[in-house]
């Protein structure tokens, strides 16, 4: 009789624990930051990070939301963590639920993606900075490709076209049409080690001019730049 009177007793306060808690955080109007808040963009994979976001926002109903993040949206899906945004839910009837909003987007492109950003922007709900150019200076220079590197080049368009001529041969041989994943496959491939090859022809200059501007005194960024195919093929 002890024994069960004290699971009882521990019962009767993990409940009236459960309810404190539960008021304390219907209660709570305090900031909450999310730091590098992209980390949470995979909702719809289900990821640990992004559930933890959600939820803590549900359980804090009435906290004010700030989300921090450098990194653009590339993918209107990645938007899902930022209920507190009002853009969908019950702050917008329009748009029930998330997926009710992302269909209306993604059906629009990436026109009404540059629109939404605008919207945002003017009801407060987005804010963007960047650094000022005032005072930066811009140089464009010219590599000068050594023999070496011009028959590197050359060595691997030759390459390239082999394959294709063999490709080709091999499926007439098999009497059967190349599918259409085979040659969007050879080409991405064929794009990818150009790409590399132009970025790996500038990396002796960059090296010299990095060492010269550090022997006086200056600090070096080196920047990469994507070429925005993945915007591309979501345009697409």
């Amino acid at each position: 009789k002890t024994s069960g009177n004290a699971a009882i007793d521990r019962a009767q306060q993990a409940q009236l624990l459960k309810e404190k808690r539960a008021e304390i955080e219907r209660s709570y109007t305090g900031l909450i930051v999310f730091d590098e808040a992209h980390k949470a963009k995979n909702l719809e994979s289900d990821t640990r990070t992004a559930k933890l976001v959600l939820a803590l926002q549900e359980r804090l109903p009435n906290a004010r939301v700030l989300y921090c993040s450098a990194t653009g949206v590339s993918d209107i899906k990645h938007m899902a963590y930022g209920t507190r945004l009002g853009l969908w839910g019950a702050a917008n009837p329009l748009y029930p639920s998330f997926d009710s909003f992302k269909d209306a987007l993604a059906k629009r492109g990436v026109g009404a993606m540059e629109m939404l950003a605008l919207e945002m922007k003017r009801k407060g709900l987005f804010l963007a900075r960047t650094l000022s150019w005032d005072g930066a200076q811009f140089d464009t220079l010219e590599v000068k490709l050594s023999k070496a590197q011009i028959s590197s080049y050359d060595s691997a368009v030759r390459w390239w076209f082999d394959l294709k001529k063999q490709i080709n041969e091999a499926l007439a041989l098999m009497d059967i049409s190349a599918p259409k994943i085979l040659w969007r496959a050879y080409w991405s491939a064929h794009q990818r080690c150009v790409k590399d090859l132009c970025i790996a022809a500038k990396i002796d200059e960059v090296t010299e001019q990095a060492k010269t501007y550090l022997a006086t005194g200056h600090a070096v960024v080196i920047g990469l730049q994507s070429t925005g195919e993945s915007g591309m093929q979501i345009a697409l």
